[in-house]
């Protein structure tokens, strides 16, 4: 399962048709917003493999209504593919880096520490300095997952004083940080995958395509796993296509 995320206009839906249909996008045309979710099954072969490699994308509106979505669909096993405007992001700062990535990451780990981020820079046919972007998120991105490290470091300490003050009789209340302090521990060592290249594309002319597409089909692949997706998820999928 692929999932796409990133803000309305990053361009999520013109870079799944560049991946599965090989097709560059009309810029004179203005595109249209995804409404919900978007489901697309692709196959595709792979070199040594017998049958082909079928992803299952799902395409994720970029607007904040839609936040509240995600946790139903993501899954530890999930290859997340993370649309990044290069137009709009700003370098040096940590608002837009917030937000346009800090706060996908924080909200995927939250959720799936254990899945599989590639981030992907799109519109670079627009972008001069797109080299230049790609290092100050991936600063930024370094700096993100160190305070987040801290900050688990903070709490488990907070926990283990805590437990250490509390009376022995106070069953209940040492349960409960316990079971915090096992929840934190798992959250620092089961991180998220970030994927250490950042991929820059154009859904115009293609430019770096194929190297996603080369990309995404090898991660996919390393995360085969035997689970049937859940019917409940399927069932909301549904739900949600069919409404209006």
């Amino acid at each position: 399962k692929v999932i796409v995320l990133g803000l309305t206009g990053a361009g999520k839906t013109s870079l799944i048709d560049a991946l599965t249909y090989q097709t560059g996008t009309d810029p004179s045309i203005s595109p249209s917003h995804t409404v919900g979710v978007d489901y697309t099954v692709w196959q595709s072969l792979i070199h040594g493999r017998d049958a082909p490699l079928e992803l299952h994308i799902l395409d994720f509106g970029g607007h904040d209504v839609y936040y509240r979505m995600y946790p139903f669909f993501l899954s530890d096993d999930d290859v997340v593919i993370l649309a990044v405007n290069s137009r709009d992001y700003g370098i040096g700062c940590k608002d837009s880096f917030m937000r346009h990535i800090g706060q996908w990451i924080e909200r995927v780990q939250s959720h799936t520490p254990g899945a599989l981020m590639l981030p992907v820079i799109t519109h670079t046919d627009c972008c001069p300095n797109v080299e230049e972007k790609v290092r100050d998120m991936k600063q930024q991105m370094s700096k993100l997952d160190e305070d987040y490290t801290k900050l688990l470091e903070h709490k488990i300490t907070q926990a283990d004083f805590l437990l250490h003050e509390l009376l022995e009789s106070d069953s209940d209340r040492r349960h409960e940080l316990s079971e915090h302090r096992k929840k934190l521990c798992i959250l620092k060592n089961k991180r998220l995958r970030l994927h250490s290249k950042i991929h820059h594309v154009s859904n115009v002319n293609l430019l770096g395509i194929d190297n996603l597409v080369t990309e995404l089909l090898l991660e996919c692949e390393k995360s085969l796993c035997p689970e049937v997706i859940p019917c409940t998820w399927q069932n909301v999928l549904e739900v949600v296509v069919e409404e209006p």
